[in-house]
């Protein structure tokens, strides 16, 4: 039986276009019936993924900024939370400064949901890339200033050059003191990544939840669609891969499911709930999904 569901949110619960499908609302709703927790596990953070968790109705806690942060939705209160520590995350900031990269730094969940950027970054990297977030960013002249404490996350943001010697020298001076995930080049052309405290996905914020409920990982079912779900779906019972995904987290997947244009978290649901393999042992009572699918 699967107990829990964690979802990826971009690429996978919702489409290409970022819209909501009535279809899998109504999965994760069944899903939810039947007894099982649906939780998000997103890269997003707080402020922008909670109209998604809002959208499906979702009152289980939910795993935002990569796994760096468990958060209860409604109260919003933080159940769990990895920081970086504001040394490092100084460091890491000078690091980039000498590289020629920009750094946005996500404050410390604890204290506000305010960004701090350079005045480069404020108009070419926190606007493009979080526009719902545009005003909460704080201009600062220096990284002392955006650090008065532990940040959740800081993102990098530069040209292929500069980011790579940014890299570089991540590799030689932080491979054990942070960990982070390389979106690589954009439409716009710079490269992204994002540095995380060290130790920290997606799965370890799901794991926390499983743990919080006397959850087995066999129990467990994980859905992604890019390589910063890769450890999501290699430690769940059920690591599913949609079909919009990249061949490598394909490779890892238990099952691969139709893209999220063709409602693959959907699919996946109604087939698990209609064997009874969803939430309690009594979970075949739990209704009938309203469309057929097939895995």
């Amino acid at each position: 039986m699967y107990k829990l569901i964690a979802c990826d949110i971009d690429g996978t619960l919702l489409r290409s276009d970022g819209s909501t499908s009535p279809r899998t609302i109504k999965a994760i709703r069944l899903a939810q019936a039947c007894g099982a927790k649906v939780s998000i596990a997103t890269g997003r953070r707080i402020i922008s993924a909670m109209p998604v968790i809002d959208a499906f109705r979702m009152v289980h806690p939910a795993v935002v900024h990569c796994g760096a942060v468990v958060l209860q939705p409604g109260s919003e209160s933080i159940l769990m939370a990895q920081q970086i520590p504001r040394d490092t995350a100084l460091h890491v900031c000078h690091i980039a400064e000498n590289c020629r990269v920009d750094v946005t730094v996500f404050e410390s969940v604890y204290k506000g949901r305010a960004l701090y950027v350079t005045p480069f970054a404020i108009s070419d990297c926190a606007q493009p890339l979080w526009p719902r977030t545009l005003p909460e960013c704080r201009e600062v002249a220096t990284y002392d200033e955006a650090c008065t404490s532990d940040p959740v996350q800081l993102c990098i943001q530069g040209n292929i050059d500069a980011v790579d010697r940014f890299l570089d020298k991540m590799d030689a001076d932080f491979s054990n003191q942070v960990s982070f995930f390389d979106y690589g080049v954009l439409e716009d052309g710079f490269r992204v990544v994002d540095v995380f405290a060290a130790g920290v996905h997606k799965w370890m914020g799901v794991s926390f939840l499983a743990d919080m409920w006397h959850i087995r990982p066999s129990e467990t079912i994980a859905f992604g669609d890019s390589l910063n779900d890769e450890e999501l779906i290699a430690h769940a019972g059920l690591g599913v891969a949609m079909g919009n995904s990249p061949d490598e987290l394909k490779e890892l997947a238990d099952l691969v499911a139709p893209t999220n244009d063709e409602d693959g978290v959907a699919v996946v649901i109604e087939s698990l709930a209609r064997r009874g393999l969803l939430g309690h042992e009594d979970s075949k009572s739990c209704g009938e999904p309203s469309e057929e699918g097939t895995l």
